[in-house]
C-alpha cells in the first residue's frame, strides 16, 4: 500500500490529467474514477479543500447520473463514450474544475516538505548489490 504523500500524488495527477483531457465524464468512463475518493484526500492533504470539494460534488453527481450513463459506460466503445455526454451533468462541474484555483504549488510544497514520502527505497536484492 502507498503511503499518503504517494497517493495524493497519484491520484490528484491522474484526476487532473483525465479531467483537463474529457472531463469528469472520461475520468468516470475510464478506470481512473476508482481513484476519486483518493483524490478528494489528496486535495485535502495539500489544502486544496475548493478542489476537493468539486471532486465530490463530481463523485455525487457521476452517482445521480450513473443509471442514465449505465449503458454507455458498459458498452465501452468510442461511440458510447461520447454518447454519454448527452446523458450527465457533469459538464458542469468541468467548467468550474477549469475555473478552480491551482493546486500545483500546495502540492510541491507539500511534496518538498515531506521528501520521506516520495523516495522509494530500492528492493532488498538491488540494496544488497551497493
Amino acid at each position: 500500500s502507498w503511503n499518503q504523500g504517494l497517493q495524493m500524488l497519484w491520484a490528484t495527477q491522474l484526476l487532473d490529467d483525465e479531467v483537463n483531457n474529457g472531463g469528469f465524464n472520461q475520468y468516470f468512463f475510464n478506470s481512473s474514477g476508482q481513484w476519486a475518493m483518493e483524490a478528494i484526500e489528496g486535495f485535502r492533504l495539500i489544502g486544496a479543500e475548493e478542489r476537493a470539494e468539486l471532486v465530490k460534488a463530481a463523485v455525487d453527481q457521476f452517482f445521480a447520473d450513473a443509471p442514465k450513463l449505465k449503458q454507455y459506460y458498459k458498452d465501452h466503445t468510442l461511440e458510447s463514450f461520447s454518447e454519454s455526454y448527452k446523458h450527465t451533468d457533469l459538464g458542469r462541474l468541468d467548467k468550474r474544475w477549469y475555473a478552480a484555483p491551482d493546486f500545483h504549488l500546495a502540492r510541491t510544497k507539500y511534496i518538498r516538505s515531506h521528501p520521506d514520502e516520495f523516495v522509494i527505497p530500492p528492493p532488498d536484492h538491488l540494496a544488497r548489490q551497493q
